[in-house]
C-alpha cells in the first residue's frame, strides 16, 4: 500500500486575513478592556469594570502609565495605538467582519480547514464585539475611553 502525497491547498489570503483579524482583536482587547481593568485596579474598585465612567475610574490616560511616562517609552506608543483601535471599534469591526466573511467563501472552496475555522471564529468574535459596542455598556466604555 502506497501513500499518495496529496497537495494541500492553502488559502494564503484567508490566512493573511486571519492574522490581521487576530492582531487587531488583541490590540482592541488591550486598548479597551486592558485599560479598563488597569483603571479599576488603580481605583481599587473592581465593580467599575461593569460600569465604566469618569466618576468611578477617573481619566483613562491616567491608567495607561506603564513605565516612565515619556514619548521615548515604546510601551506608551503601543498602548496608545491599542487605545486608538478601541476608539475605532465601529468602522474597524465592520471592516474585519466584512473581510472575514468575504474571505471565508474562497477558503471553504479551496478546502483549507485551518483558514475556514479561523475566519469563521474570528468573524463571529468581531460580530460579538460590534454587538457589545452597540449596547449601553459598550457605549459607556467607548465614551469613557474617548475622555
Amino acid at each position: 500500500m502506497t501513500d499518495v502525497d496529496r497537495e494541500r491547498r492553502v488559502s494564503t489570503t484567508g490566512r493573511a486575513v486571519v492574522g490581521v483579524q487576530l492582531g487587531l482583536l488583541v490590540a482592541y482587547l488591550i486598548g479597551s478592556f486592558g485599560i479598563l481593568i488597569m483603571a479599576a485596579v488603580r481605583a481599587d474598585d473592581l465593580g467599575a469594570v461593569l460600569d465604566p465612567g469618569l466618576e468611578r475610574l477617573d481619566d483613562p490616560k491616567a491608567s495607561m502609565a506603564i513605565g516612565p511616562d515619556s514619548l521615548w517609552n515604546p510601551l506608551v506608543w503601543i498602548v496608545g495605538a491599542c487605545r486608538l483601535i478601541a476608539w475605532l471599534i465601529y468602522p474597524l469591526g465592520i471592516a474585519m467582519l466584512l473581510f472575514g466573511l468575504a474571505t471565508l467563501v474562497p477558503a471553504v472552496r479551496s478546502g483549507d480547514r485551518r483558514s475556514t475555522v479561523g475566519l469563521a471564529l474570528l468573524s463571529a468574535i468581531w460580530l460579538g464585539l460590534l454587538l457589545l459596542a452597540a449596547t449601553s455598556y459598550g457605549q459607556a466604555l467607548t465614551s469613557w475611553l474617548l475622555d
